[in-house]
């Protein structure tokens, strides 16, 4: 671990670190960061990065309901890691869809934005610092964007509810529990060594979107890992130079991230007055819009057999059900309520 980083330094005279925190830093700290260094494609790889079939399938779904909710020019991707699927969003969607459009990107990496703007430089683009939008209906898409945000743990012990805190001892990163007053409103229904894990950066990121989304109308479409119905579990996971690592281990050298709750992110949406669709898995979402078909398609302009094994090996991937296919879950959430047979 750097010694002149953040993460050192906020051990000194004894003190404890909240996960939330420590992910943060190891994530995001200027200068040192996970994601300040461009890492996508790497560590790890996003559905956009394996094949244009995925960038399509949500062009077809956008086009298929936009009218229905609001006609929408505007759209905004959070975390859009090499830029990859805004690039395909835009390729299609001026075709789908009629009219001048208009692209916001969310990134807090500066090595991203500046990947981004030497790859894109044919698409005008507004870079958000803050989740502050302009007052029109916009369509938000999020794609492995909330399973990186930070997280608390809190776990059940015979004296009630405590924090799974970091420290540092003998040189080593380590956790620990301490009782945290401020938090108090976790599961009532739970019994020893069941874990909660909070996000408050998805809570306040939503309540933002959600509270833009009444105003103003749009939608918000999300991909990310996560089970139907999430366990009362520890879901942290570690990837550091591809391979499966102890989060503690190799801060800012690994990636961290947990498995989304999505029954969380559905009572925030109908408490906010929205109607909530999902969860489906990505494959579902990916053959109800066409990913077959257009697989299909594009096999029978290919001559060449190793383009056509590249292209089988993508479509596999995306739609794999012991891969992405099934693990990643989608949901959609829009002021309206629509008639959506496959959500």
């Amino acid at each position: 671990m750097k010694k002149n980083s953040k993460i050192y330094n906020s051990f000194r005279n004894g003190s404890t670190l909240s996960l939330s925190r420590f992910i943060f830093l190891c994530l995001y700290e200027k200068d040192h960061g996970y994601y300040q260094k461009n890492r996508i494609g790497t560590d790890f790889i996003t559905a956009p990065e394996i094949s244009q079939l995925f960038g399509e399938c949500v062009s077809i779904f956008i086009a298929s309901i936009n009218e229905r909710i609001g006609n929408i020019r505007d759209f905004c991707e959070l975390g859009p890691g090499n830029g990859t699927l805004l690039k395909d969003l835009s390729k299609n969607l001026n075709i789908l869809i009629k009219g001048d459009l208009n692209f916001f990107l969310f990134e807090k990496s500066s090595s991203l934005i500046k990947n981004i703007k030497k790859n894109i430089n044919n698409i005008k683009i507004s870079y958000l610092k803050r989740l502050t939008f302009p007052p029109k209906p916009i369509f938000f898409i999020a794609n492995e964007f909330f399973d990186a945000l930070p997280i608390n743990q809190f776990e059940k012990t015979s004296n009630g509810w405590l924090e799974r805190r970091i420290c540092l001892i003998e040189g080593k990163l380590k956790l620990t529990l301490k009782k945290n007053p401020f938090f108090k409103f976790l599961e009532r229904q739970s019994k020893k060594g069941d874990i909660d894990e909070i996000s408050p950066y998805t809570k306040l990121y939503l309540k933002r979107i959600f509270s833009h989304l009444n105003e103003f109308g749009g939608g918000l479409l999300i991909f990310d890992y996560g089970p139907l119905k999430k366990k009362k579990i520890d879901t942290i996971q570690s990837i550091y130079k591809k391979k499966k690592n102890i989060f503690l281990n190799n801060p800012y050298e690994s990636d961290i991230t947990y498995h989304v709750d999505f029954e969380k992110i559905k009572r925030q949406a109908i408490q906010s007055g929205l109607f909530f669709y999902g969860p489906i898995t990505q494959k579902k979402f990916l053959f109800f819009n066409g990913v077959n078909e257009r697989f299909i398609k594009l096999t029978k302009s290919l001559k060449n057999k190793k383009k056509f094994e590249i292209l089988n090996s993508q479509f596999n991937r995306l739609t794999d059900a012991e891969g992405m296919g099934d693990l990643i879950k989608c949901i959609f959430i829009t002021k309206k309520e629509l008639e959506l047979n496959f959500f």
